[in-house]
């Protein structure tokens, strides 16, 4: 009798253990892995400590890429976001140093940055994600890719442009150059 009944232990058992892989699940699915910050998004309202901070006509971009950075209405900006959704760190963070028209844009640049990096939570809400610490709100939704390009100049006028004509100061790489 156990020499008829081993083929049907091994039978089992690859049964078993089959059956064990599919619960699994892939390396690609959602289930069973944690949530991870990703996506390309668009600020659509902020606020921080001084109020809300009005965007007016600025674009402001954040990607969540294997870097993460974005247009902060003026320049490009990079920065190291640890953990999310839920408690996250924002550290090292660096923009280019360009001026920009209207200079109303470098006040919601600046106000932007210093809220993103004291940015402490995320969370995804519907289609959007928000980031809040004390005193921060940042909504933003997907981004879709419309919008107006920052007009750029250079922080020395006198230096053209990358992509412009040169190779002096960088600039966002997706940033159409006056014709």
């Amino acid at each position: 009798m156990l020499r008829n009944s081993r083929p049907l232990i091994a039978t089992a058992v690859a049964l078993v253990a089959l059956a064990c892989t599919g619960c699994a699940g892939s390396s690609n699915d959602a289930v069973g892995e944690p949530e991870i910050l990703r996506g390309d998004w668009v600020l659509v309202q902020a606020s921080d400590a001084a109020g809300e901070i009005s965007l007016g006509d600025a674009r402001v971009t954040l990607g969540f890429h294997e870097a993460t950075g974005g247009v902060a209405a003026c320049n490009s900006y990079s920065a190291t976001v640890e953990g999310g959704p839920g408690e996250i760190s924002v550290t090292d963070v660096v923009q280019t140093e360009m001026a920009c028209v209207p200079v109303d844009n470098m006040l919601v640049e600046a106000r932007y940055l210093s809220a993103f990096a004291r940015s402490t939570e995320a969370e995804y809400l519907g289609s959007g994600l928000i980031l809040t610490g004390n005193h921060i709100e940042l909504k933003f939704e997907p981004d879709t890719g419309a919008g107006v390009q920052p007009t750029l100049v250079p922080t020395d006028p006198d230096k053209p442009v990358t992509g412009c004509g040169g190779d002096a100061d960088t600039v966002d790489p997706d940033y159409v150059c006056p014709q």
